[in-house]
């Protein structure tokens, strides 16, 4: 109100306009996922260039890899809707015959690799997943590591013809990355399945009833707390670290020469916060006294000790999938700025709005493309992109689902809740800070509860000081979700539109056992 009594409306930030209505129809028959397979590193729109150029790349050394393992191709179609990218897998009843008609290891492997590592995690680390973790180790990672490795001094001088070879020896090799992240990383999540199911037929209920009287609501602990406080070191401040796997994106390690953001970036965590590893062990107690002098209390220690391992191999496979990623934007900076100088282009960062026809030398002025592009990546930016598009098979579109519902405290939720899955347990109440990318990350506080759309390895230093994390997208073997728990802080993922519903500033209680996020404000 002002000095004459007129009550005046401010606000903390400028209002953008509100992007025009869009159909989210998916550009082919079946189901179209953003949460799978590159989705949780995309949490934007694709910016041309990328979509163009990296994801065929990727995706066809991906393909190459599963031909070479599995004897057959697993079809797989990337596509893009309002500019966001989705992934439509086969269908159920597409992949019986792509696997029966290829050799019969094929279906062996399958079962052992995809459906096995969710009743019977021993057989199928026996059996497939161990040995592809060994040559994980043994031939992809320093592949990939002597490729990231390329001096990035000396790109000045090279061809662009040998710019543009670099730029796809590496998505090549990250593609094969992909196949081993995907096979024995996505294990992680699949024995998450048994050791969910075995806790809450044998332990969920003996724990509930031995809790103490006066605990907290939310605090009784959730099989998640056996999977947190167990990595050595958090990516977070690796300078390959990124923030949206999209190269238009600059690394950590760019961030971190330009300016330094205390607190995030230049903070180096070595070891998972103490609490986390406390509860793990209380835990890990209070479930074998549950168990002492029954017969379950080996099969619980052979799927504790095989969760544990996948979980943090998963972590060190998202640690260095984007050990090229420097290289990557170093070959496409030094692309841009070259056909800035041939009068291509307005300035050397527009090359991330052309397509990879383009690129040639004879390629005509392409700024009129570039300015339509940017204007309608700037827009698709604001809009809030379902999970799922099209028809979705049940063995498809519940797989997350059913776990989610095997962690969950309690189905039942106050009304206008928004439902998410229990990531990490625990329950608090904060204030949301809205992140939307690094150029938001001075803003938030000590305490605050961290939302975004998603997070990858660069977001990791802000964990240390959250009190929370909620995401639009994600699942239980999410990046957001493995974090969360290695701080011992609540986590609700795959909300699907927290960044659009809450707003920064509102008091919220998160409860990362239920898989909620209350709202206390407006």
């Amino acid at each position: 109100m002002d000095d004459a009594g007129n009550v005046l409306i401010l606000q903390a930030r400028p209002m953008t306009a509100l992007p025009d209505p869009v159909s989210w129809e998916p550009p082919g028959k079946g189901p179209w996922l953003r949460n799978f397979r590159l989705g949780e590193w995309l949490p934007e729109p694709v910016t041309p260039l990328f979509m163009d150029w990296a994801i065929p790349r990727i995706d066809a050394a991906y393909n190459a890899a599963v031909r070479r393992f599995v004897g057959v191709e697993v079809p797989m179609r990337n596509g893009v809707i309002n500019g966001w990218y989705y992934v439509s897998p086969p269908s159920p009843r597409r992949l019986p015959q792509v696997l029966f008609g290829g050799p019969p290891r094929a279906v062996a492997y399958f079962y052992n690799s995809v459906f096995r590592p969710m009743f019977d995690p021993a057989g199928a680390d026996r059996t497939v997943l161990r040995d592809l973790e060994d040559e994980w180790r043994r031939d992809c990672l320093p592949a990939y590591r002597a490729v990231a490795a390329t001096p990035l001094d000396a790109l000045g001088s090279a061809t662009g013809t040998e710019l543009i070879g670099l730029v796809d020896q590496v998505t090549k090799i990250a593609g094969e990355y992909l196949w081993f992240f995907s096979v024995t990383g996505g294990g992680a999540w699949k024995m998450e399945v048994a050791l969910a199911r075995f806790w809450r037929r044998h332990l969920a209920g003996p724990l509930a009833g031995s809790a103490s009287s006066n605990a907290q609501p939310g605090q009784a602990p959730g099989y998640q707390t056996l999977l947190g406080g167990l990595a050595p070191a958090l990516p977070g401040a690796v300078p390959h670290a990124v923030y949206s796997l999209d190269w238009y994106h600059p690394t950590a390690g760019e961030e971190s020469q330009h300016q330094v953001r205390p607190g995030t970036l230049q903070e180096t965590v070595h070891r998972p916060a103490g609490t986390a590893v406390d509860r793990r062990r209380k835990a890990e107690a209070q479930c074998r006294a549950v168990l002492q002098g029954t017969r379950q209390l080996h099969r619980f220690d052979a799927l504790l000790s095989l969760a544990q391992h996948y979980a943090v191999l998963r972590e060190e496979q998202v640690r260095d999938f984007t050990l090229g990623w420097p290289l990557l934007r170093r070959c496409t900076g030094e692309l841009g700025a070259r056909l800035h100088n041939r009068g291509t282009i307005e300035a050397p960062e527009d090359i991330y709005f052309l397509t990879f026809d383009a690129l040639g030398v004879d390629a005509p002025r392409q700024q009129d493309h570039v300015d339509r592009r940017r204007r309608e990546w700037t827009q698709q930016r604001k809009l809030a992109a379902p999970l799922s598009a099209g028809k979705m098979p049940p063995l498809v579109g519940n797989a997350f689902d059913r776990l989610a519902n095997l962690a969950r405290s309690s189905r039942d939720h106050p009304e206008g809740a928004l439902v998410g899955h229990p990531a990490s347990p625990g329950r608090v109440q904060g204030r949301v800070r809205v992140v939307d990318g690094p150029e938001d990350f001075p803003q938030f506080q000590p305490g605050e509860v961290l939302v975004a759309k998603a997070t990858a390895p660069a977001w990791t230093p802000l964990f240390a000081h959250a009190a929370a994390v909620v995401t639009d997208g994600g699942n239980l073997a999410a990046h957001a979700s493995l974090v969360a728990r290695e701080y011992g802080i609540p986590a609700v993922v795959g909300t699907g539109n927290a960044t659009h519903r809450l707003h920064t500033g509102q008091l919220v209680t998160v409860d990362g056992n239920a898989g909620t996020v209350i709202t206390h404000e407006g």
